[in-house]
């Protein structure tokens, strides 16, 4: 039991931040992002306890799984906060300029950092649900397609096209609004 719950306490130092990183982008509220990540270790540790670790084959996959059935309950619980409103919170401001420009070498937080942050921000949450999704655990969380897949519970494929035609969306729309 005991080396059952170092390599717990392991995994939860290796994939907390990112975790909560990926639920406060998602949900814009510093606290309940803190609470669905403790939820999601939580709700990870009891299956552990009750069914072993042996099937898990990516923790990084079945965490963020765990976490994004969270936060698809929280949505349907409430009404997701606008655009305009996550941006005039401050403490949202802060920490997504922090994130944003934390790595420019990810695609999308390049493209952020290239046009003005609010505009590509705004241009995200146009896409629909699978393609912001997708986009946002490709380029903020940085996992790959097989990842997404098992975390989401779609093939591979799948994944690799919404991410395709997600950009090219993005794309699309960042390139309207631009002025000439």
């Amino acid at each position: 039991m005991e080396d059952k719950q170092k390599e717990f306490g392991d995994i939860f130092e290796k994939h907390s931040d990112e975790l909560f990183r990926h639920a406060f982008l998602r949900l814009s509220e510093r606290e309940r992002a803190l609470e669905l990540t403790q939820e999601t270790f939580f709700k990870a540790w009891n299956h552990v306890s009750k069914e072993g670790a042996e099937e898990i084959r990516q923790w990084r996959s079945f965490l963020y799984r765990i976490l994004n059935n969270l936060i698809i309950d929280e949505y349907r619980k409430h009404k997701t906060q606008s655009l305009d409103a996550m941006l005039s919170n401050e403490e949202t401001s802060v920490m997504m300029e922090g994130e944003l420009l934390r790595d420019e070498t990810n695609e999308l937080e390049a493209a952020i950092v290239r046009f003005d942050g609010a505009k590509a921000l705004a241009a995200l949450e146009q896409l629909g649900e699978q393609h912001k999704t997708v986009l946002m655990l490709r380029y903020l969380d940085g996992l790959s397609p097989r990842e997404i897949a098992e975390s989401l519970g779609e093939s591979e494929n799948t994944v690799s096209v919404r991410i395709h035609r997600g950009i090219k969306k993005l794309q699309q729309i960042l390139k309207e609004e631009q002025p000439l």
